[in-house]
């Protein structure tokens, strides 16, 4: 393993140093989002998809609406994969309150796969954290948390509710 040390320097970070943090989160989400990636790959979807799926499956009837804020994608580029998602049996849209509102719910064939996605990456995170300190999960949560600008920190907060 890498002696973290010599990759940062924990104050007065340089620009060089902070490149390399760029370099940290590039690579480690590269390798976070392989698996799925593979999984993905097979029945024609992309992480857009997989996103999709993972917040529906999150939020059990969320709007499009509200989907569209967590994301902060356009309706055209959410329309383009929900109506993919939709058509393959993976998403139910039902209408909400009012006719004009669209609520989404996973199919079991979206639970299915969205067991199977989250599964990979929650075991990936399992066995790094079971090497690492409280203190340290601690301190590399709130770096993550303390990088979303505040109407991500809301919508963060009010899914973890």
């Amino acid at each position: 393993m890498a002696d973290l040390n010599k990759l940062l320097t924990p104050l007065f970070l340089s620009e060089k140093e902070i490149k390399k943090i760029m370099e940290l989160l590039f690579f480690s989400y590269r390798d976070f989002t392989s698996g799925p990636d593979e999984i993905l790959e097979k029945v024609k979807f992309g992480r857009a998809h997989h996103r999709i799926i993972y917040f529906v499956g999150k939020k059990n009837n969320i709007t499009i609406k509200d989907l569209l804020s967590i994301l902060k994608i356009t309706k055209q580029s959410l329309s383009r994969v929900l109506n993919q998602l939709v058509n393959d049996g993976y998403i139910n849209v039902s209408t909400g309150n009012d006719k004009r509102t669209k609520n989404l719910s996973l199919t079991q064939k979206g639970i299915d796969l969205e067991q199977k996605l989250s599964n990979i990456q929650i075991s990936k995170i399992k066995n790094i954290i079971k090497q690492s300190e409280e203190k340290d999960i601690n301190g590399f949560k709130r770096i993550l948390y303390d990088m979303i600008d505040e109407e991500g920190k809301r919508k963060f907060n009010e899914l973890n509710k």
